[in-house]
């Protein structure tokens, strides 16, 4: 094992050591339940950052989670299925539609497949808004139960009806789906990824298929949201219209932005970082968008590349300052952490 991955590995422990520590140490239920929506968040904005290494921005994103939302609650509230049958139907169907909707619409480039997003998004909206049966109209569903108890042989039936248990649950899956992210970032199609971002028409001329690897990140992008869409109405127990709309994709923008497009970190640690500061910007809610509009201008302006290059470049300061790397393995730190 090689230094650098070792450092990946340690990093990778003590992150999910802290996660699965959480509940122990955050005892009051109300910041309990805000990292768990946080977690959710970082899941729907790893996603998000996912189509954009192929270049596409998708400001459409939260329809599939409305999407995935929808589709659950309705198995689950209006005809009954458990929660462990109704997820993988979110998932897949949201996939499904992607794909469609993928071939079609990812033909486009630039400002032209923005604005077909935009007009997805609300669409979507709208349409779950009109459907009254089996999803609710504009009031959409309401009390659901919590997810169903999980019966492993040999072990106790667990329950997920406290807020812990729930946050486990929560951390599972989106610990799968930012693997997911992950993975493929970091795999030879995540290279692929993003030589389409740079020059699609290159790509195409060294035999890159690049409509088959741009609805492929669509897809994948559009089932993790799907999923996140599904954890967010288990943890709040109803989905509306209003969950899921355009200007959610626009918090997502900004998370990723501020914490750094460059790395499949950047995004996550914008997310917990922004997630964190809207907690504490709640009795002045009002001016949120003002506080983040002026974070996005800094982040830009100052950090070239968001919080995760600051850090990497005080990272590599100090290591020069303490003499246990050189210039040259300084700059391969850098691009490594």
């Amino acid at each position: 094992m090689t230094s650098k991955t070792a450092r990946r590995v340690v990093l990778d422990l003590v992150i999910l050591g802290v996660m699965l520590c959480m509940p122990l140490v955050v005892t009051n239920y109300y910041w309990l339940g805000a990292i768990t929506t946080m977690l959710v968040n970082v899941l729907l904005v790893a996603s998000f950052w996912l189509v954009m290494t192929t270049g596409q921005v998708n400001l459409g994103h939260p329809a599939f989670a409305a999407i995935g939302a929808y589709m659950s609650a309705a198995l689950v509230g209006v005809y009954g299925f458990s929660s462990w049958l109704s997820l993988p139907i979110a998932i897949v169907t949201a996939g499904v539609i992607a794909l469609v909707l993928g071939v079609i619409t990812l033909r486009i480039t630039g400002i032209y497949f923005i604005i077909t997003t935009v007009a997805l998004a609300e669409v979507t909206r709208i349409v779950f808004g009109m459907w009254e049966h089996p999803f609710g109209g504009l009031v959409g569903i309401l009390n659901l139960h919590p997810p169903s108890p999980l019966a492993i042989p040999g072990l106790p039936e667990i329950r997920f009806v406290s807020k812990p248990a729930l946050y486990y649950l929560v951390l599972v899956f989106v610990l799968l789906g930012v693997y997911v992210v992950r993975r493929l970032d970091r795999s030879s199609i995540g290279l692929i990824f993003r030589g389409i971002s740079q020059s699609e028409n290159l790509s195409e001329h060294v035999g890159v298929n690049t409509m088959k690897y741009k609805v492929l990140a669509f897809v994948v992008g559009s089932m993790c949201a799907a999923l996140g869409g599904v954890l967010y109405t288990y943890i709040t127990g109803n989905i509306q219209p209003t969950s899921f709309t355009l200007n959610q994709a626009n918090y997502y923008i900004v998370w990723a932005a501020v914490g750094g497009l460059g790395s499949f970190g950047g995004p996550i640690l914008g997310t917990v970082s922004l997630n964190i500061l809207s907690e504490f910007l709640r009795p002045v809610r009002e001016y949120e968008p003002i506080i983040y509009a002026s974070l996005l201008i800094t982040a830009v302006l100052l950090f070239k590349r968001g919080l995760m290059g600051a850090l990497r470049g005080l990272w590599e300061t100090t290591m020069r300052r303490e003499g246990r790397v050189g210039q040259s393995e300084g700059r391969a730190l850098k691009r490594d952490i």
